[in-house]
């Protein structure tokens, strides 16, 4: 729990599976923002009733920043265990209704959910209220286009979701030559943040932390760099996808890499789009770099992910 925070504000650190979840207090009107991953539903909801959750209170309220599997997949688990409603954004509904298109999307990179309804939507301009404060609803597209982020102004706080981590952001899709619409977004994203100006950012994943100019810097310097080279976003990617594949497995045979690229989508669209490499030769680049980067463990023919789940 942060010392940042005020006291009906509460961030639950999870780790790059799972989203971080954020807890809103207020007697009989808790609400809860994102909801971790569809395989560790039990830990959530373990998390969710325990002494820094919600600790036997009810949940009246479940809004979701984005609809990826890391952010809603404990949806269905939380509404059925509290009778919650579920609130998305507006611009997601497209993607989630009917949920056999969402789960097909989420095949590409080798991701599930749980299907859920959900009861309500929040759009851009929109406020609600948590934890006695009131919330509002910006626009933050980028990592996911219809994706929003959540700002209380009183004690500038900025529930950032993906748009924003301390180091870094959720990866943006690489396209080949021209202008990147993902990438400008993202910068655009970055910009009403910087306007914001937030005391506190509460991100997707990472700690809790002070102010955003910092942060905001490191990322511009990122996209920069995805601008200039789509091939460094698109082995950026097929790092980040494997690695949270990876952290939902728990492990893989070194000698069923290959076929793993070569089968997920995701990964075949990278290789073949932008770095027109065999598939052993594929398997080989990424581990390697993964092993160096400290992101993987290799050891008895199985590979590992090395960071929390």
């Amino acid at each position: 729990m942060s010392t940042l925070l005020p006291p009906t504000v509460r961030a639950l650190e999870r780790g790059w599976l799972n989203c971080n979840q954020v807890l809103l207090f207020e007697a009989g009107a808790n609400v809860l923002i994102d909801s971790g991953y569809c395989t560790h539903r039990e830990e959530t909801l373990a998390l969710l009733a325990g002494p820094v959750g919600l600790d036997g209170a009810p949940l009246e309220r479940l809004i979701n920043t984005h609809c990826h599997s890391d952010h809603m997949g404990g949806n269905a688990a939380v509404a059925h265990v509290y009778g919650c409603s579920i609130t998305v954004p507006e611009g997601e509904v497209k993607h989630i209704v009917p949920w056999t298109p969402q789960s097909a999307w989420m095949a590409q990179f080798d991701q599930r959910a749980d299907p859920f309804f959900h009861d309500e939507t929040i759009a851009a301009g929109d406020t609600f209220e948590g934890g006695g404060l009131e919330w509002e609803a910006h626009a933050a597209p980028g990592h996911d286009m219809d994706a929003l982020m959540f700002f209380e102004p009183r004690h500038r706080i900025l529930i950032s979701g993906d748009a924003l981590w301390e180091n870094a952001m959720g990866f943006v899709w690489p396209e080949e030559g021209g202008t990147n619409p993902y990438i400008e977004a993202a910068f655009e994203t970055l910009s009403a943040i910087e306007a914001l100006d937030p005391a506190v950012v509460i991100p997707g994943h990472g700690a809790v932390f002070a102010g955003a100019r910092g942060a905001i810097e490191t990322v511009r310097s990122k996209l920069e760099a995805f601008s200039q080279d789509p091939r460094k976003n698109a082995r950026h990617v097929v790092k980040v996808m494997f690695v949270f594949s990876l952290l939902d497995r728990g492990t893989m045979a070194v000698d069923e890499v290959p076929g793993y690229l070569a089968r997920v989508e995701c990964h075949r669209q990278m290789n073949e789009r932008f770095l027109g490499l065999e598939p052993q030769a594929f398997a080989d680049w990424l581990l390697a770099d993964l092993v160096r980067a400290g992101a993987v463990h290799v050891e008895g023919g199985a590979v590992r992910a090395t960071s929390k789940a």
